[in-house]
């Protein structure tokens, strides 16, 4: 797991070192999110993890079909990033490495709904799978992205 998180943590530092222009001019979270992809895929590159795809916004992939939407609690979710093998194997199903949601410290939202879509997608229960999931925020006032919380398959900490 630490390997993961070493991996986000690489790309965030060159997110930071790179495009802090994206949260210094308030640009969407979508747009910094795709902007974590690239580092985060990079990265992946000189890892033992490199045949892994990067994915924003990706809503496919359930209840042991490809083209399913996630649901989650009957209710269609988006994870706004994923590390993941496209499609699935025969035999071990869906390859989720880890799941990313991302929100702007002053969002009006909050981030409550999306920690606990995290907590769900590391839950084995739920089918999904995820390693490892991450709150990562743009601090608007710090200009920068962090790793507000993690969470590990079937909830180990």
């Amino acid at each position: 797991m630490e390997e993961i998180r070493n991996i986000l943590e690489t790309a965030i530092n060159m997110f930071n070192e790179n495009d802090v222009y994206l949260i210094e001019n308030d640009l969407s979270e979508r747009c910094i999110c795709s902007r974590l992809a690239l580092y985060i895929q990079q990265t992946l590159m000189t890892s033992r993890f490199s045949e892994y795809t990067v994915d924003v916004e990706y809503n496919r992939g359930a209840k042991g079909k490809d083209k399913s939407p996630k649901i989650l609690h009957d209710k269609k979710i988006v994870v706004d990033l994923i590390v993941h093998k496209r499609g699935q194997s025969e035999y071990y199903g869906f390859d989720n490495l880890f799941c990313v949601e991302m929100k702007k410290s002053n969002s009006r939202y909050g981030y409550n709904d999306d920690k606990a879509r995290l907590k769900d997608m590391t839950d084995y229960d739920y089918g999904y799978n995820y390693r490892s999931g991450y709150m990562v925020i743009a601090d608007m006032k710090k200009k920068m992205l962090i790793i507000e919380s993690e969470f590990l398959l079937d909830n180990i900490q």
